[in-house]
């Protein structure tokens, strides 16, 4: 079965207020325990859960779930995909990122991809429950805990673009080397003795600084600046 479980709520108990949720997570000890964490919830009803981008999709267009709920680092890399296919959708379904990764970097490029919210998962149950309603009332969240770091790394972006944007690390050069050399992320990361989420943080730094997207706009702009020439 593709989609792991699925619980809708008998019309009689439904309301306006009511939030439905579809979880996505990689992992099933989590998946599991956010769903019970959910289904047990006043005003929360889990629409279903996931560990792959395409069934969520699938879920979103079907069952059209108030909030999204999901990881960004999933091990498909889909996760930015995902939420910027929703964006550009007609889709009511709100997305809150919620993930171990609390990095600026990590943080503003899931905004700029369509989420509507992030919270981290050392947040507690009741925290992450209010994140959801925030999302579905409000049509944004922000963990208190990374708010002011991610106002100021906004703050300071343009700044460094036209002081020194240009100026990559010698790791993040190493990155971009193995980029423009067709090298998948854990061949980067095996190279480099760093893990693939390290590999991910730094291409998100270089693209910042690069002004670039994408990988094909990094390994483009190495090339017409002859950074390996």
């Amino acid at each position: 079965m593709e989609i792991e479980s699925v619980h809708r709520a008998e019309s009689a108990g439904e309301g306006r207020d009511t939030v439905s949720v579809l979880i996505v997570d990689d992992h099933p000890i989590v998946r599991y325990g956010i769903s019970q964490l959910v289904q047990q919830a006043d005003r929360t009803l889990l629409s279903s859960h996931t560990s792959c981008c395409h069934t969520a999709w699938k879920a979103i267009s079907s069952a059209r779930p108030s909030v999204l709920l999901m990881d960004i680092d999933l091990k498909d890399g889909c996760a930015h995909k995902l939420i910027e296919k929703i964006a550009r959708s007609t889709f009511l379904t709100r997305v809150l990122v919620y993930s171990a990764l609390a990095g600026e970097l990590q943080i503003i490029d899931a905004l700029r991809s369509g989420a509507h919210g992030y919270i981290t998962k050392d947040a507690e149950p009741e925290a992450l429950l209010r994140a959801i309603h925030a999302v579905y009332r409000d049509g944004s969240y922000l963990d208190p805990a990374i708010a002011s770091k991610v106002i100021g790394q906004l703050g300071r972006v343009q700044e460094r673009r036209a002081s020194n944007g240009r100026r990559l690390t010698q790791r993040e050069c190493a990155v971009l080397k193995g980029l423009s050399e067709g090298k998948r992320n854990r061949d980067i990361a095996a190279d480099l003795f760093i893990t693939e989420r390290t590999v991910k943080y730094h291409l998100s730094s270089m693209y910042n600084k690069l002004n670039v997207s994408n990988r094909a706009e990094a390994i483009r702009f190495a090339f017409e600046h002859r950074f390996f020439q």
